[in-house]
Parts: structure tokens; C-alpha cells; sequence
């Protein structure tokens, strides 16, 4: 997968989460969407920068930092689809003027997939997140706000939960595009064999600090791992950012060579 976000819009500091949301507003952005999230994406899949650098969110926090996300912008790039204008209830969300087109959807996933990235972030439901998981997820009171618990092109993915995990499990499958795990010199014959998760959507695999330990993490549907040792049913792995962990074997599947 190529790169879609300028290098120059992603400045080399330490950035701990991603959010997703989207403007409330229309299909273009406006001098009030570019004042609040870092990155937007219009209705036919531009993009624009926004006011505020991603470096301004990293801690510690300088006082002209998008304000994205209530109590939670520390660490964090506001990601952000323009669409959704007039609409104020969930029940109500066909009936927005500028509806989320699938186009943007899925640029605002590569834009994520080149954040994961650029700031070496393990995709979990506490580091890639849309704001409706923010609160549920990072226990930070959100006044009601539920971007995004619906995909106006998708009916059949409705709630935070499920929409989070979508979009997780497809920025996943783009990660693995992103670049090679091992050195492309390296013989095949001792590169470590690779699987991919599989069979725990719509949940995520926890990725474990040991065998049966500490959850540290956890691995949404269709992530790409490396394999680099056995301990009965726990293999010991490591993403493509190059984490290294634990998870159960029963939910790895060989990717084909």
C-alpha cells in the first residue's frame, strides 16, 4: 500500500492514539472543521490538513491543540470524515443532507493504516478508536456523541462496537500491506512463518504480555503476525510495528506464501 498522507503533514514526535470521527457537517470541510481535527477527509476522498499539527496534541499539550475529543486529545490525532450535517439522533442518520460516502470511508481507513504506521501504534480498541468508543473504551465522558455508530452506505454495521471493529480489522489488512515484516535479503527458508488472526471477529485476539498473562493489547480480525516461538498452545508473535507478545494458536491461520 502506498503512502496517501504527506510526510510533511506527520511530524516525527510520540503520538499514543488515533480517533476517528466525523464533522457533523458537510461533505467539504469548513474553517471550523480544519480548527478542530488534525486530518479531514471530504465527501469524494480529499483530504485536507487541518489548522492544528499533530505535533501540538503530543504531550505535553501546547494550548493551541485540536480539540478533537473531550478530555482525551493528549497523545491523540483527530482523524476526521466531513459528512453527516444535520442529523442529531442515531435513529435518525439517513436523513443527513450530506451523507458518509463508502469513497471516503475507505481513504479515512488508509489515513489511519499511514498514521498506525508513521507513529509505530499496535491497533487495539484503545488506540485506534472511533469518538463513539471513546467513552465506553477510554472511560472519558463524550456528552452523547455517537460519530460513528453508522455507516450511511452499510446498514448492516450498526453500533460503536461493531463499527469499531470494522474499521480495526480493515486497517489491519492495510498495515500488512504497508511494507515487508522481514528483510526482504533474508533466505525464505529462516524468515519466521506468518499467520494471520482469524475467527474472533467481532471481538479482537488479546495479545498477552506471557503465555496466559497479562492482556497488554488485543489483535482485531485479519492482522498479520510473525511467529516466533511455541509454548504449547500460546505462540509467541510480533506485528508488523513490531510488538512482541503472546496470543492462542487456535485463532492463527497460515498466510499463503
Amino acid at each position: 500500500m502506498t503512502r496517501i498522507v504527506p510526510q510533511t503533514w506527520m511530524p516525527d514526535v510520540s503520538m499514543e492514539r488515533i480517533h476517528l470521527h466525523w464533522t457533523a457537517g458537510g461533505n467539504k470541510a469548513n474553517s471550523t472543521d480544519k480548527n478542530a481535527y488534525h486530518i479531514l477527509v471530504e465527501g469524494d476522498g480529499s483530504l485536507i490538513l487541518g489548522d492544528r499539527s499533530i505535533r501540538e496534541n503530543a504531550r505535553p499539550i501546547t494550548d493551541r491543540y485540536a480539540r478533537h475529543t473531550k478530555g482525551a486529545n493528549s497523545g491523540a490525532i483527530g482523524v476526521s470524515l466531513c459528512c453527516m450535517a444535520g442529523v442529531r439522533l442515531e435513529s435518525e442518520y439517513k436523513n443527513t443532507s450530506a451523507p458518509m460516502t463508502q469513497t471516503q470511508w475507505e481513504v479515512g481507513l488508509q489515513v489511519i493504516a499511514d498514521l498506525v504506521e508513521k507513529y509505530g501504534i499496535l491497533i487495539t480498541p484503545t488506540t485506534v478508536l472511533t469518538h463513539a468508543e471513546v467513552e465506553p473504551n477510554l472511560n472519558v465522558a463524550q456528552d452523547g456523541k455517537w460519530d460513528i455508530t453508522r455507516l450511511s452506505f452499510d446498514a448492516t454495521i450498526k453500533g460503536h462496537r461493531d463499527v469499531g471493529t470494522e474499521m480495526r480489522s480493515k486497517v489491519a489488512a492495510l498495515t500488512d500491506r504497508v511494507a515487508p515484516y522481514s528483510d526482504d535479503d533474508m533466505p525464505e527458508d529462516v524468515k519466521p512463518p506468518r499467520f494471520r488472526v482469524s475467527g474472533v471477529a467481532p471481538s479482537e485476539l488479546n495479545f498477552r504480555r506471557s503465555p496466559g498473562g497479562e492482556k497488554v493489547g488485543a489483535l482485531p480480525e485479519r492482522t498479520v503476525v510473525e511467529r516466533l516461538g511455541i509454548d504449547g498452545e500460546w505462540w509467541r508473535v510480533r506485528t508488523r510495528l513490531g510488538y512482541v507478545g503472546y496470543v492462542h494458536s487456535g485463532f492463527l491461520k497460515p498466510v499463503d506464501p
